[in-house]
């Protein structure tokens, strides 16, 4: 299936205004997804006045709870490439002046170098049309010693080699699962230095990527 990036891009911020509708709301998916995100803060060295910036973020769930960790005390940003998103997730944080929300395309994010401890991402890469350049951005953005918590549906996993299989053929938009092989290969070109990997919810795994200092 051949797609262009403009049209990619379109289909995408569709589905996920889409979503901002119903995604602070119960159910069985979005139970899981937040479930999925719990797991990884879990093994997050937090710290007050820690910095950390969640690629999309959605409505702002994630870092709200890395917040309650820290006493409220650090940078808290979200970028996401669906407005709706951007606009339940300042919403849902008004008045709060460490948190800030930016659409903005996980390729090209529009802030300085160098500046957060942690980068979270969750369940939204295999939707990246270029993952380098997005890892290459992710890896600008961390400070030197910084850690990348990356959890996306693996093809380690048989199930997700048959959805892949599936949305290759079938799906209008662009999506790429790797192994966690792959994940390491794609880490290390963008300058990580590629941690084990860590099992959390069924198929879902973290992969670890560390800016190392210079």
């Amino acid at each position: 299936m051949k797609i262009n990036e403009s049209e990619h891009i379109k289909i995408n911020e569709a589905k996920w205004d889409k979503w901002a509708a119903t995604v602070d709301g119960k159910s069985k998916r979005y139970d899981y997804l937040r479930s999925v995100q719990m797991s990884v803060i879990a093994l997050m060295d937090l710290k007050d006045n820690i910095s950390i910036l969640d690629i999309g973020c959605g409505t702002g769930f994630a870092l709200g709870q890395v917040a309650k960790r820290v006493n409220g005390k650090g940078l808290f940003t979200g970028i996401d490439l669906s407005e709706k998103m951007i606009e339940k997730a300042k919403e849902n944080f008004k008045g709060k002046e460490n948190f800030q929300f930016l659409k903005a395309n996980a390729e090209k994010i529009p802030l300085e170098n160098n500046r957060y401890d942690i980068i979270l991402c969750t369940n939204s890469f295999h939707h990246y049309l270029h993952q380098d350049n997005a890892l290459k951005e992710m890896y600008r953005l961390l400070k030197p010693g910084g850690n990348l918590f990356l959890v996306d549906p693996t093809v380690d996993n048989w199930l997700i080699r048959v959805i892949s299989r599936s949305r290759h053929l079938f799906g209008r938009d662009k999506v790429t699962f790797n192994t966690s092989k792959e994940f390491g290969q794609l880490m290390t070109a963008a300058g990580f230095k590629y941690l084990e990997p860590q099992k959390i919810v069924y198929h879902q795994k973290v992969q670890i990527g560390k800016k190392l200092m210079s």
